[in-house]
């Protein structure tokens, strides 16, 4: 008789374990995929989710990637100059877009050099070398100056689309 009464006991606890719960939950994913669950009041309009919401967010993504894809064909198509403090080391940049995006930042490629041919020809290699770095550094800063004037525009469409207002205010000449 006790094995008997065990074994019932045992067999009520499994067939509950699998029956259905009677009372009804809604999860918050439920409510929340199409913008439900809380709904706005007097007739205003419920902000934030919703699946349309999402879809008009992922087109102005979209549309904001090809606007920095345009910047970056213009900048690539320029060129961009360093020169060192005496003059007598001048360089020519490119720009290269990112390809990788886990590395926002981009390349720039010195195209060219030009030398004062009186001062190479008299200069140590060590005063070279200082002139040659002065005119990389001046180059590549020159280069991330115009390239943050052209990204202007798009962080002010950016932050429009983010609900963050006006666009931020144009760089101060140094």
């Amino acid at each position: 008789m006790k094995i008997t009464a065990a074994s019932f006991l045992f067999v009520i606890g499994a067939t509950n374990a699998f029956a259905p719960q009677l009372a009804a939950r809604q999860q918050s994913s439920q409510l929340n995929l199409f913008g439900g669950g809380g709904g706005a009041k007097d007739g205003e309009k419920k902000a934030g989710g919703g699946m349309m919401d999402q879809m008009a967010m992922f087109k102005k993504a979209q549309e904001l990637a090809q606007k920095k894809n345009q910047i970056d064909k213009e900048l690539a198509e320029l060129d961009f100059f360093g020169e060192s403090a005496d003059g007598n080391v001048k360089t020519t940049f490119k720009f290269v877009p990112v390809k990788n995006p886990m590395d926002p930042n981009p390349d720039y490629d010195a195209v060219k050099f030009e030398f004062d041919d009186a001062w190479y020809e008299s200069a140590s290699p060590e005063d070279i070398s200082a002139a040659v770095k002065e005119a990389i550094l001046n180059g590549i800063n020159e280069t991330n100056d115009k390239v943050a004037e052209k990204y202007q525009a798009l962080q002010g469409d950016l932050m429009g689309a983010m609900g963050g207002g006006a666009a931020p205010p144009a760089l101060e000449e140094q």
